[in-house]
Order: C-alpha cells, then sequence, then structure tokens
C-alpha cells in the first residue's frame, strides 16, 4: 500500500482487479482474441466461476475462435465492449467467431442462455458462412428459463438467428439487435409469461457491413436473392402478451409468420397472443401470414408498414386487427391483392391506408381487388384507398362464405368505392366517400 497526495491507492494485481465486485475478464481465464486460438474452455471456465455466486465476464475487443459451444449459466452476463447498437466490423469491438455445427441444424446453439442470463455489446460472425456458399447452422443463441436478456447484439450472418421458442421460457428480453438471417430470424414459442421484442433489425446490412468501408454488391445480391427464397423473419407461437415494437425486417420470404405449436396439449391456446407496434416489413412477396392465433385475444398491428401481402389462412379462427397501417406494393404471391382471409375469424382496419402506386410501376389490373375476404367477418372503418389517378374496378371483395361485414366511413381516390359482395351474411355499407 502506498500514499499518495489525494489518499490512498492499493495496488492489484491484473488477475484480481476486480475480486471482490463480481466482475470477470475472459483474459484472466486464458482466452485469447487472435481470431485463431479455441476459446470455448477459457469462456467457459469464466462464466461458470461467475455462477458461483453471479457476476459478469467481460469480453474485451479482439476475435475469439470458438470449435464449441457455450451455456451462459442463471444470473450471469457476457459482455462485450460495445454499449449500445452497433455495426460489427471484423477489425472492430468484440467479436464471437462461431464454428460448431455446420451443416446440422439439429446441433446445439452456439450460445444457450440460462435463466436471469445476459448476453450484451458484442458481435457475433461465422468466419466459414459464405455468400455464394451458404450452409445450414442451429441457431445462434437459444433463451431458455425465465428473463434472459440479449441487449446491443449484432449478428452478422446467422443461418438461424434467435431461438426463443424450443424451450419453455418466460419473459424474454431482446433489444437493440441487429441481424442478418438467412433461414429464420427470431423464433418465439413455448412462453408462458409476457416476452418482449424491441428495436430489432433484420436486415442483410448487418452481413455487408463485416468489411467496412467496402461493400461487395455481388454478394449482397447473392445474400438478398437468398434470403427473399428462404429467410422466415419473425416465427411467433405460442405466447402470452407478448410485445414487439420497432422491429423491422426486410428481403423475407414471410416477414411474420404465426404459427400453432407442435405437441402443445388441446386446450393451451398454442397459438399467438400479441402486440405489434411501430414495425414493418418491407420487400418480399409476403409481409405477414397468419396460420393460427389465439381465438380469444389474437393479434393486433399499429402504426405499421407493409410491403406486401398480408394471408390469413383457412385455419385461423382469432382477431387479425391492424390500425394506422400502411399497405403498399405488388405482391405474385397473392395475384397483386394486400390482404387475403381464408379464416373464419374476424379481420380489423381502422384509418388504414391503401397504396397502389406499384400496380403503376410494375402493373395495372384494374380487376384485382385490395382486400379479399373469402370467409370470416369483416370489420373497416376510416381507411383511404389511393389510387395514384387510376381507377380500379374493385376495391373489396367479399366471397359467399363471409359471415358478417361492416365498411364505414372510408374514402377512395380516383373514384368511388367498388365492393364484389356475394356474403350470405348480415353486410352494412356506409358513409363511404370520394376524395
Amino acid at each position: 500500500m502506498r500514499k499518495l497526495a489525494g489518499g490512498w491507492a492499493v495496488w492489484l494485481c491484473l488477475g484480481t482487479a476486480f475480486a471482490g465486485i463480481s466482475d470477470f475478464d475472459v483474459l484472466d481465464f486464458g482466452a485469447a482474441g487472435d481470431g485463431i486460438t479455441d476459446n470455448t474452455q477459457a469462456f467457459q471456465k469464466a462464466l461458470n466461476r461467475a455462477a458461483e455466486k453471479g457476476g459478469v465476464v467481460h469480453v474485451p475487443a479482439g476475435q475469439y475462435r470458438f470449435d464449441g459451444v457455450l451455456t451462459i449459466p442463471r444470473s450471469v452476463g457476457l459482455q462485450g465492449v460495445a454499449i449500445g447498437p452497433h455495426s460489427l466490423f471484423y477489425d472492430r469491438g468484440t467479436v464471437l467467431m462461431p464454428y460448431a455445427g455446420r451443416d446440422d441444424e439439429t446441433s446445439p446453439p452456439f450460445i444457450t442462455m440460462e435463466s436471469s442470463s445476459i448476453l450484451r455489446g458484442l458481435g457475433i460472425v461465422y468466419p466459414e458462412q459464405l455468400p455464394h456458399d451458404i450452409h445450414p447452422y442451429p441457431y445462434c443463441i437459444q433463451t431458455t428459463g425465465r428473463m434472459a436478456g440479449i441487449i446491443d447484439v449484432t449478428i452478422a450472418n446467422a443461418y438461424n438467428g434467435i431461438d426463443c421458442g424450443s424451450a419453455n421460457n418466460e419473459s424474454h428480453n431482446l433489444r437493440d439487435i441487429n441481424i442478418c438471417a438467412l433461414r429464420r430470424g427470431i423464433y418465439v414459442d413455448r412462453t408462458t409469461d409476457i416476452g418482449r421484442i424491441e428495436n430489432v433489425h433484420l436486415h442483410s446490412v448487418a452481413w455487408w457491413d463485416l468489411h467496412y468501408p467496402e461493400r461487395r454488391e455481388e454478394e449482397i445480391m447473392a445474400i438478398n436473392d437468398y434470403t427473399l427464397e428462404h429467410l422466415e423473419g419473425f416465427i411467433i407461437g405460442r405466447c402470452d402478451w407478448e410485445y414487439m415494437v420497432n422491429c423491422f425486417v426486410i428481403w423475407a420470404k414471410v416477414g411474420f409468420r404465426f404459427i400453432e405449436t407442435p405437441g402443445d396439449p388441446s386446450g393451451h391456446d398454442p397459438q399467438a397472443n400479441i402486440l405489434i407496434t411501430q414495425s414493418g416489413s418491407d420487400i418480399g412477396p409476403l409481409a405477414v401470414l397468419v396460420e393460427k392465433c389465439q381465438y380469444h385475444v389474437g393479434i393486433a398491428f399499429e402504426n405499421c408498414q407493409f410491403f406486401d401481402g398480408v394471408l390469413i389462412e383457412e385455419a385461423n379462427q382469432g382477431p387479425v386487427k391492424f390500425t394506422n397501417c400502411v399497405f403498399v406494393g405488388w405482391t405474385e404471391f397473392l395475384n397483386g391483392t394486400h390482404l387475403v382471409n381464408k379464416g373464419r375469424g374476424t379481420v380489423y382496419l381502422t384509418a388504414c391506408h391503401f397504396n397502389a402506386k406499384n400496380w403503376i410501376e410494375c402493373k395495372w389490373e384494374p380487376d384485382i381487388p385490395f382486400i379479399e375476404m373469402l370467409n370470416g367477418t369483416l370489420q373497416m372503418m376510416n381507411c383511404r384507398f389511393m389510387d395514384n389517378g387510376n381507377t380500379p374496378d374493385a376495391h373489396i371483395s367479399l366471397g359467399k362464405d363471409v359471415c358478417s361485414a361492416v365498411i364505414i366511413g372510408n374514402s377512395v381516390e380516383g373514384g368511388k368505392l367498388k365492393i364484389t359482395n356475394k356474403s350470405k351474411g348480415a353486410v352494412k355499407i356506409l358513409g363511404n366517400v370520394r376524395g
């Protein structure tokens, strides 16, 4: 001990610098950020040490190779150097580089997170995944138990991204995540208490940025072509009051897919119950696919944007709500129609607008409706159809199996509202105007 002018100082060796405050440094456990050394054992040793009482394992800037997989134990954090959302560069920040699991989607995820564990402030890149030679891998990260958190994490090129659904889990917290996923982005299922997903950007730019400032146009096109054919951005199964806000996906085969949980016992509502706000799906054949949602609560989109196509399948009986949403573009998948409902549930459209801009740029089919109801119930109020100077012959089509419809207070640019009504149920149409 040595007295200085400002008081007393205690000299500590580097290996004990965090002693007593539950902080640990992976370098003290033999880790090396040289991009060559296998760090699996060193990281796991540090994580297990932190698990004795709970603590944080710090990972300095560097490139850390892993030939195996990691488990973050209960009440342990794995912390890189980033202090907010970030782009991932090979030569900056904390970079984890997994090699395990190539060509085997069923093998263990790179990182398994136990209850109340945290992954924060780092990037993950698969060095052997190449834009012109894409291979399957297991999920990059899997949450289990209760209150696992993934915050300020960037994933450059995962085949499968984040799994909050294969194992029972509650109250996951995904926030400020940038990810390029190739097959599945975020999977939520078997969630029995409120989960939160905020500020998730599912975009191939997370892969482009690796070699910044260079961007390889041919590789970018190859990545986007692949994801347009294979990627399901957000896959949502059984959840209980899930909240999603400020989430975005682009160049996906399906932006948001809602499924029924396989193997869930009858009567346990094995479908989605979710509120989605200020989110969107851009440039893809199908923005939203609803296979099934919970009958008594269902799905609510508010202040969202879709480019393009919403398909609600026959098995769905739950409500699907759209409030203050935008529908634009042309989808070959639905033959140009923005929304097709085949299910027996109710579709709510409130203060939305439908823009036909891309009908002009790509093709113009005036007899194709914006909305096609083949079944169920339509509740539509205060929406606007924007035809950009063209006058379509169809806005809404009601099929013979539609139970009922209320279409009130909507407006049309370029002509009057045109509805084909073959429904045998009760239909009320009033107060719709041209202007």
